[in-house]
């Protein structure tokens, strides 16, 4: 949790909840630091993070902040205070007021400061005020409470308690010696203070009112980020900016930006309200960037936060686009165009081509776009994706809505990103297995046999690399797999599933299964899974995967040449999901790597000719989904196999003699 702590100078103590837990993975260059900051003072973009092509400048038409850092525009005004809104306390009835035109929100009771005249002796009233919180949430509720020492009731004056910041009557009491209102506010920091009075609606004068309370300080405290877009083309200026609803100066705080995915902080203001900062990204990616108000730190999260912003991902937009097919005329070419970023609440779509640039189906507003169509006679097309905007139509009224809504465009304009032409692939089914397949090297027994003639001859077969949780691959099953013409997927698992947390450990795996795979003779250039299993009572600790572990795993399977290849939860969102694109933004080249989804899992009667239309769930960040076990088990009488669909480019292993 972070520390509560206390802005002496602005306003009251307030604390914050615990910060999203994410790994530091470095520190700032100082140097690169002020080298930056010199040039963006002349307007020139310069790079902000270490070994990173992101660009900043200083916002167009505005002039750096002074005192904070590279790439920063400050302003003032969004922390004004407006009046906010008074309700009677929860239980408690309103007091009856002397005049209709003061709204009777506020509640009174009869209970009075103890006396402190046991003479009995005619001297002032006293008056106090106190409040349920000082540093509420943006539009909560406190409860303000006057109390005096003697009652108005019968006196013809009231208690009346003001929000002096914006000059506004809270709340007015008639009866009694105690009033009590409820009262929120959006923003800012709010000076309160009571008085006993003759019914006003302004704060009464010097020397106008009976009696006058102690001030006090409210503060709604809350920073927020918004982004002029969250998704453009590479290349393009977004500027971010972050608001406090309070003023900062002098403080000891400052309002800063992070980087969540290496995070570094992109820059920090040390005055005002608001913190700007335009950023350019020359290719495709996504960084998730969160703000606070804090005690100056260079990286995330800081060592003492007041409040903090919602993650924001701002996307420069990419898309990618793959196909399968069986490769016979008239069959069906399923095609996949993924975004890095979700398209739904932008004004982009996904749109996917074929070589003589005709849209094959309706644009898609999401992070995917899947359609099927026919396989033409002659040449296999090449197919395209982008991402652009659906023209407006040309045809107006409501002829023109409803054609609209029944034809599709023919093409995209305004295009933000645009991706390689690709060629179908070729599909190759599949199974998995815990246990050995086959303990004789020409495999005319075992559960080989039994797959080949229940459920059609497998292209591939995924086994264990060495013993653990499962048996590692035998002598007898690579040679079954070489005269069968029988590709292997090599999978590594460790016996604790729910280590899969750390750059060490992502290492450390990744060398085992190395070790193995070169005493197995298989080849550089094949494809390691390494298994990662869902969040679940046998693998609790699965919920803790992080991009580090994936880096580890993905830095050695490629030193050694190999192809890293990860077995876990596709679905965007899920845990292995979010590793996987904190990993891809971090380091872009993890995206050489291919998922191998178990996601969605279907139920049914499959084999090898009713296998579904290979459709594992995308992660939606890029890379692809090479590989998908689209079903547990079987539902013939051998119950020890998992199904799989894989694309031809999946590196696997074909045994050759040696």
């Amino acid at each position: 949790m972070l520390a509560f702590a206390a802005i002496t100078n602005q306003f009251s103590v307030v604390g914050l909840a615990a910060a999203p837990g994410v790994i530091t993975v470095g520190h700032e260059s100082p140097r690169a630091a002020v080298a930056c900051s010199q040039q963006v003072d002349a307007f020139i973009p310069c790079k902000l993070l270490p070994n990173d092509d992101l660009l900043a400048n200083v916002p167009s038409g505005a002039k750096p902040c002074p005192a904070s850092g590279a790439g920063a525009a400050c302003g003032d005004g969004s922390a004004k205070a407006t009046p906010g809104k008074a309700t009677t306390p929860g239980g408690q009835t309103a007091c009856p007021q002397s005049s209709s035109t003061i709204p009777a929100v506020a509640a009174c009771t009869d209970t009075a400061l103890p006396s402190d005249n046991p003479a009995g002796q005619n001297i002032a009233v006293r008056l106090d005020l106190s409040t349920s919180s000082p540093s509420p949430s943006p539009g909560d509720n406190i409860v303000l409470v006057a109390t005096a020492s003697k009652p108005v009731t019968g006196t013809g004056n009231q208690i009346e308690i003001f929000d002096r910041t914006t000059g506004t009557l809270v709340g007015a009491c008639a009866q009694g010696s105690q009033c009590m209102v409820a009262y929120a506010a959006k923003a800012g920091t709010h000076t309160f203070q009571a008085y006993i009075t003759a019914p006003v609606q302004q704060v009464p004068r010097n020397g106008t009112s009976f009696a006058t309370s102690n001030p006090l300080t409210a503060v709604w405290m809350s920073v927020s980020l918004t982004a002029s877009q969250v998704a453009t083309a590479p290349g393009k200026p977004v500027t971010l900016t972050a608001t406090s609803t309070v003023a900062f100066e002098k403080s000891g705080y400052v309002l800063e930006l992070f980087d969540v995915g290496s995070n570094q902080r992109l820059t920090y203001c040390s005055q005002g309200t608001t913190c700007s900062i335009t950023l350019t990204q020359p290719g495709g990616g996504t960084r998730n960037v969160i703000a606070d108000l804090a005690k100056p730190s260079a990286t995330f999260p800081p060592p003492e936060a007041q409040a903090q912003s919602q993650l924001l991902p701002v996307s420069w937009l990419a898309v990618s686009v793959q196909g399968t097919t069986s490769g016979r005329v008239g069959s069906v070419v399923y095609l996949t165009a993924a975004a890095n970023a979700d398209l739904a609440n932008t004004p982009w779509s996904i749109g996917i081509f074929d070589d003589q640039g005709h849209l094959v189906a309706p644009p898609c507003k999401s992070s995917t776009c899947t359609v099927q169509v026919t396989l033409p006679a002659g040449p296999t097309p090449h197919y395209t994706a982008e991402i652009g905007a659906v023209p407006p139509s040309k045809v107006t009224g409501r002829l023109g809505q409803l054609w609209q809504a029944v034809t599709a465009p023919s093409a995209l304009v305004d295009i933000q990103a645009r991706s390689a032409a690709v060629l179908p692939v070729r599909l190759l089914w599949g199974v998995d297995s815990c246990k050995a397949f086959t303990s004789d090297p020409n495999g005319s027994s075992g559960i080989y046999q039994q797959v080949v003639s229940g459920l059609g001859t497998p292209d591939f077969w995924g086994r264990y690399l060495t013993n653990t949780i499962c048996p590692g691959i035998s002598w007898a099953e690579i040679s079954t797999a070489y005269k069968n013409h029988m590709g292997i997927l090599p999978i590594f698992n460790d016996y604790n599933c729910s280590n899969v947390s750390g750059y060490a450990t992502g290492q450390s795996y990744a060398e085992s299964a190395i070790a193995a795979a070169r005493y197995l003779h298989i080849p550089q250039g094949v494809g390691l899974a390494i298994d990662i299993e869902p969040p679940g009572e046998a693998c609790p600790g699965a919920v803790n995967v992080d991009f580090a572990f994936i880096q580890g795993w993905h830095d050695h399977i490629t030193a050694a040449h190999y192809v890293p290849i990860y077995y876990g939860n596709g679905t965007s969102g899920s845990e292995f999901a979010n590793a996987w694109c904190i990993a891809a933004t971090v380091q872009p080249s993890v995206l050489s790597g291919y998922v191998w989804s178990f996601e969605p899992s279907l139920l049914g009667n499959f084999n090898r000719a009713t296998s579904p239309a290979f459709s594992p769930n995308q992660t939606g960040c890029g890379g692809w989904a090479g590989a998908w076990q689209y079903q547990l088990g079987s539902n013939s009488s051998n119950q020890d196999v998992d199904h799989d669909l894989a694309v031809t480019t999946l590196p696997l292993w074909f045994p050759t003699p040696w």
